[in-house]
């Protein structure tokens, strides 16, 4: 995508092709968890089985971190966003068969299409955007995580209502391989050069090195390694808060379901704008990390404060609560990208973006897990809210100590 470079409105529509493909693969992978319990019914699974399928698909978009860069060195980024988008149709498809083996797989094959999301797209803006605005557009790109899944919860409920479940998952795979099809349009008028990235691990030893690989890259650089380390502590808070927050308003709090779920669209809202908000100001400050610091100290604040929520909290500060979780703690992902992507070796976007993507997944996966047994063990969410803060606060408070040496 080097030929892109140039005026701005060339560089603004690789930006809105690569915002496109972000929201649709995430409003594929958002589409069997919020059809969890029509799913589950049809292939005679209990309710919670659902969780299942968000695992599955975790599982798949991680195997892709470790090794789809390396599996396709010669693909062009962009061709490779289009790929996700045809297998993750293709996979979405295959889930109208009501078979529990065969969701799960799909669910894992969907997983698998989302991957390429964060290291094509990062490979394509770092080459096509300006150095003064990438963060913003890193961020802006990212905004379009919770817009695919406010698409996904708007969308195919009305579809599921009206014409079945059937209905509503063909309805996802059309929207992906529309967003397939627009992508290939768009690419008729924007020549491809090959992707510079590294050779692509030779025979199955190499293969099961190449994961190896990919952190030896990231451990072998301070400033990468101290980026990637802050972004696993904000990615604990955000999936620590994502995963319980409407619980504990509803469960804990003592607040209705009614109010739980106006907090946490209050949350994913602001969450939207303070993306795009949080890379603007990386952009002016002229600095990723420094701002990514100061935003995982803010975060792990903001997780004390949500704790300190309680039944006589007036329902205003709950939802101001919400707005500033929505600033803090939701809106980083983008500045992180960033940062990784312009800390990374020359050539080495891609495989950079994917492993640290990868962490940020794992810190999603098993930090809800490590919180619920702290919550069963001391009946506390205040007290688990407040450790889910401290890796955040950790990696803000490394980051900004080590001051230019992480820029």
């Amino acid at each position: 995508m080097g030929d892109v470079t140039g005026p701005a409105p060339r560089w603004i529509g690789v930006i809105v092709a690569v915002t496109l493909a972000q929201a649709v693969l995430s409003l594929m992978i958002r589409s069997l968890p919020l059809l969890g319990l029509p799913l589950t019914q049809a292939a005679g699974m209990a309710p919670e089985a659902v969780g299942q399928l968000a695992a599955a698909t975790s599982l798949g978009s991680m195997i892709f971190f470790l090794w789809g860069v390396g599996a396709f060195p010669a693909t062009p980024a962009m061709r490779l966003l289009m790929g996700g988008c045809v297998v993750a149709g293709a996979a979405m498809l295959a889930a109208m068969v009501a078979s529990w083996p065969l969701l799960l797989l799909a669910a894992l094959v969907i997983g698998l299409g989302y991957g390429p999301s964060a290291p094509a797209g990062s490979e394509i803006l770092m080459t096509a955007v300006p150095k003064a605005h990438r963060s913003v557009v890193f961020s802006v790109k990212q905004a379009g995580v919770p817009l695919g899944g406010l698409a996904a919860g708007l969308l195919l409920p009305v579809m599921l209502m009206q014409a079945g479940l059937g209905a509503a998952l063909a309805t996802s795979a059309t929207v992906a391989f529309a967003a397939a099809l627009g992508l290939a349009l768009f690419l008729r008028g924007v020549p491809q050069a090959p992707p510079r990235r590294a050779a692509a691990p030779q025979g199955l030893a190499g293969a099961l090195a190449a994961p190896l690989r990919l952190f030896r890259v990231l451990l072998a650089d301070p400033r990468l390694r101290t980026i990637t380390v802050t972004g696993l502590g904000l990615g604990v808070a955000q999936g620590v808060l994502l995963s319980y927050y409407p619980v504990f308003l509803s469960a804990a709090a003592g607040f209705t379901l009614a109010t739980a779920g106006l907090a946490f669209a209050v949350l994913q809202g602001v969450g939207i704008g303070g993306r795009i908000a949080m890379g603007w100001l990386a952009d002016r400050i002229g600095s990723a990390t420094r701002t990514l610091g100061w935003l995982a100290l803010a975060s792990a604040a903001t997780m004390v404060l949500v704790g300190l929520i309680g039944a006589d909290t007036p329902q205003g500060v709950v939802m101001a609560v919400s707005g500033l979780a929505g600033l803090a703690v939701v809106s980083w992902n983008g500045v992180f990208l960033s940062g990784l992507a312009a800390a990374a070796p020359d050539g080495r976007v891609a495989e950079v973006t994917s492993a640290g993507t990868f962490v940020i997944f794992a810190g999603y996966v098993i930090s809800p897990l490590v919180i619920s047994a702290v919550i069963r063990a001391s009946g506390s969410y205040g007290l688990a809210f407040a450790l889910s803060a401290l890796p955040a606060a950790l990696g803000g408070a490394t980051l900004l100590a080590r001051g230019r040496e992480a820029e």
